[in-house]
């Protein structure tokens, strides 16, 4: 008899909302684009992200605090992302999903700021 293979925990609260990486995506890059915050720190927050993925709850957070309080401590908007997205976590699937979510982030921001530009030359080549 074959046994089915144990199924992922899901993300929980916040970070399971099927708008995670659609409406709440585009909002936060709002705010970031608003406050000015360089792609070159929404790279560096990818980065870090990408060493949350496989940590446990705890150890997230305080990682996420680390960072908010000293990497990106001149970048208020993104410092206050990364601390109000720490206190949701709450399983280790939430960490995995909101390391892929800050990834997200920074990729679609570098991708709008190429159409900005090319708009741009565009506007201008007429």
């Amino acid at each position: 008899m074959a046994t089915a293979a144990p199924r992922a925990a899901a993300p929980s609260g916040a970070l399971a909302s099927r708008e995670l990486n659609g409406e709440v995506l585009l909002e936060e890059l709002g705010e970031l684009r608003q406050a000015q915050v360089p792609q070159r720190d929404l790279n560096d927050m990818a980065l870090a992200a990408r060493e949350l993925g496989g940590m446990r709850v705890p150890e997230a957070q305080a990682r996420l605090k680390a960072l908010a309080s000293g990497r990106f401590v001149t970048q208020p908007p993104l410092a206050g992302l990364l601390v109000r997205w720490g206190q949701k976590l709450r399983s280790e699937a939430d960490v995995g999903a909101l390391a892929s979510h800050l990834e997200r982030l920074a990729l679609t921001s570098s991708i709008v700021s190429v159409l900005r530009r090319g708009q741009a030359k565009l506007k201008r080549a007429r």
